[in-house]
């Protein structure tokens, strides 16, 4: 062990290492070894990347990247590697705005999508770059990331194949294949830090993978709920996970109806309940949220906001929660483990279909199971169905592997944008070229390149019939490809390619160009975030349409269930930007603080790109400077007279209304404005006046404004 890896040790607190870290140090990652580490949860794969970065940094300089597939994941590694400054090491977080900045880091800790997007404004970031981990590479093999990652590694492995490369994983059954392709070495291990045991739960009998069966007490008669007891009952935890928000919200009331059955904190339940009752959101979600706190229960999914769910995660750990009700989307992002798991619900509805979720989804939600340093063992518990036997569950569940991980390169729509990335990044490229690269893709290894050169020449019409690259050929197999104008700028703001013919088709059909034109054009962009439409909800956004937003109905010319989808985001943004509360946005569309802050956030990057390339689209002229006040309505969520207001920091749209509403129209009148009104204005405290006369340029009398602060105090206390 080399003496920097010690001083990692040192930092955070190890006394001795894994099995799987000692094996990762022997085959040689503190030397520049590439390798792929495929362990389960918890077994020590951080501290692996660690030493890895901070040896490779040390040896050749130049700057480490490290890659998560979610925020959560890497907010968490970035809390994790700030530990490391101590070493000298400068860690930077990107994961909202795109915009990279100086390269005034030595680690950077990223998403796959940012990253990418990153290297299309900034390609000489690779020339710096020394390491890459790739955290979760079975995210190779998801639908949604899978391609933007497997075009990052082919770039890699193209541009840059002396970078040491390190990729993480608790699930990967072909670790040999991936393991080839990434040109690494592989590290399997089944060591984790607290065994796990698995079994069935069927007629109020556990049935364990090594024949034993254990009875359960009935206690409630609800099956999950009585297995959850059992091991509360005991001391320990319980995560409980079902397939839809809707079931997990219902079962977690189920659960605080048998408060009396369960082993919590009481004191710490109401310390968190009271917590969730100060953040932001509908009402009546909060209110839900901190009944239930209170009685030591929880739900989580991805519709609450951000703060609420680290309040419920800091909450289980301490003690305050016995039993919270997840949505997969838990053992996806957060370290949140339990001593139980329990897979309530294995079958989930896709586009009206019932099917059961994979093997390696079982995995995954099965790798919570057990805290290392408080369980001796770790349990992951299905509850059958009723027609479901125990047998077909232990096959297919507990004694199988997970599915290998597969490209999902085969879409039209990750080739072109990879495509389009690499061309404009480059600045010019040929059919050779782009094949090469492609030849370094997973697909590559897995299938057969002649059905990918096919769906090249397809992407490659697509995207000089949108004029977004120029090809000039000598021959059929000799062309050079060169990205427009159009296409370079589009690059650059990371939109789907698909962007620029839906934008015609909406522009170019409109009668007249307003605002709600500009908002659908918004919402129905291939990237933004989208909202499930039942039936009978896409019948009504259909009467809101023909009521309150009729100059959709040029441009509308089929109502399918994309069409319903848009129509819905639409309708939920115009809410917004008329200044509508959480409350009644959650009433009206079901849409939380969660999926909120996810639409907000997405039409806000989306205006912005809109706008930035307004000038290459003919039936775009003129049309940025309303893209860019569209763009800042939504990101405050302010009708257009705010707008002067709520630029000004710490003045956001609730405080900007008051100041409306008060005779403060922009910045002249509030350049003027006499502090006592100020300070009579609701919502604005001694600390927002303070900083809004700062902002003025009026600090004299900022001044005066805390020592009258100040003055308070002392009166109050004496």
């Amino acid at each position: 062990m080399r003496p920097l890896t010690r001083k990692i040790m040192r930092l955070l607190g190890y006394t001795s290492l894994y099995p799987p870290q000692k094996q990762a140090l022997e085959y040689g990652i503190e030397y520049g070894k590439n390798l792929l580490v495929a362990t389960p949860t918890a077994s020590g794969k951080t501290f692996i990347a660690a030493a890895a970065i901070t040896n490779n940094l040390n040896d050749n300089g130049g700057i480490a990247v490290y890659l998560a597939p979610l925020r959560s994941i890497a907010m968490e590694k970035y809390t994790y590697f700030k530990h490391l400054e101590e070493l000298g090491l400068k860690t930077r977080i990107l994961i909202g705005d795109l915009a990279l900045g100086a390269l005034d880091f030595d680690v950077l800790i990223t998403t796959y999508e940012k990253f990418d997007a990153v290297l299309r404004n900034n390609p000489k970031l690779l020339d710096r770059t020394s390491i890459v981990v790739i955290d979760e590479i079975h995210y190779v093999g998801d639908p949604k990331r899978g391609t933007t990652l497997e075009s990052i590694i082919a770039r890699i492995l193209s541009d840059k194949p002396n970078v040491q490369l390190i990729a993480l994983s608790a699930t990967v059954e072909n670790v040999e294949e991936i393991a080839e392709w990434l040109n690494t070495g592989y590290l399997t291990s089944s060591w984790r830090p607290v065994p796990l045991k698995q079994a069935v739960f069927k007629n109020y009998n556990l049935f364990y993978e090594d024949g034993l069966v254990e009875e359960v007490d009935k206690v409630t008669g609800v099956e999950y709920l009585d297995t959850a007891i059992r091991t509360v009952r005991a001391g320990g935890q319980v995560l409980v996970f079902s397939q839809s928000r809707r079931r997990t919200v219902a079962l977690a009331k189920r659960t605080a109806r048998h408060r009396k059955h369960l082993r919590y904190d009481h004191a710490l339940a109401k310390k968190y309940a009271r917590k969730l009752l100060e953040t932001s959101g509908p009402t009546s979600i909060i209110e839900e949220l901190a009944d239930l706190m209170a009685r030591g229960v929880a739900y989580h999914h991805a519709g609450l906001s951000s703060a609420q769910r680290q309040i419920i995660e800091e909450g289980f750990r301490e003690g305050a929660i016995a039993i919270i009700h997840a949505t997969p989307t838990l053992a996806a992002g957060v370290n949140l483990p339990a001593r139980t798991v329990i897979i309530e619900e294995y079958y989930r509805y896709e586009q009206g279909l019932r099917r059961p979720i994979q093997i390696f989804e079982y995995k995954q939600l099965a790798g919570r199971a057990g805290r290392p340093g408080y369980d001796e063992v770790g349990e992951a518990i299905i509850i059958a169905s009723r027609n479901d036997s125990v047998e077909e569950l232990s096959t297919i569940y507990i004694s199988s592997n997970p599915e290998p991980v597969t490209s999902k390169l085969e879409g039209l729509s990750g080739l072109r944008h990879l495509i389009l990335g690499l061309v404009s990044s480059t600045g010019t490229g040929t059919r050779e070229r782009l094949e090469q690269y492609l030849s370094k893709t997973l697909y590559a290894k897995q299938r057969d390149l002649s059905y990918l050169a096919h769906l090249i020449d397809k992407s490659l019409r697509d995207l000089q019939s949108w004029n977004l690259i120029d090809m000039s050929c000598t021959s059929e197999d000799n062309c050079e490809i060169m990205a427009t104008p159009l296409g370079i700028e589009l690059s650059k703001t990371y939109l789907d390619p698909l962007s620029i013919p839906i934008l015609h088709q909406i522009l170019g059909t409109a009668r007249r160009i307003s605002d709600d034109i500009l908002l659908y054009t918004i919402s129905a962009m291939p990237d933004m975030t989208t909202l499930p439409v039942s039936k009978r909800e896409a019948e009504k956004l259909l009467d809101k349409i023909i009521d309150e937003a009729e100059d959709l109905i040029d441009v509308i010319t089929w109502f399918g269930p994309q069409e319903s989808r848009s129509t819905k985001i639409f309708f939920v943004l115009k809410a917004w930007i008329e200044e509508q509360n959480e409350d009644y946005i959650y009433k009206e569309y079901g849409v939380g603080s969660g999926d909120l802050y996810n639409i907000v956030e997405t039409a806000n990057w989306i205006a912005n790109s809109i706008a930035r390339i307004t000038k290459f689209l003919p039936e775009a002229h003129g049309l940025e400077p309303r893209y860019r006040s569209l763009e800042t309505r939504i990101k405050y969520g302010v009708k257009p007279e705010l707008l002067p207001l709520v630029i000004i920091p710490g003045i956001g749209r609730i405080r900007a209304r008051r100041l409306y509403d008060a005779g403060f129209r922009n910045l002249t009148d509030l350049a003027t404005a006499p502090v006592e009104k100020l300070l009579s204005i609701k919502g604005l405290g001694p600390t927002v006046v303070k900083d809004l006369l700062e902002f003025l340029g009026r600090e004299t009398e900022a001044k005066t404004i805390t020592s009258r602060s100040k003055r308070s105090l002392e009166d109050y206390l004496e």
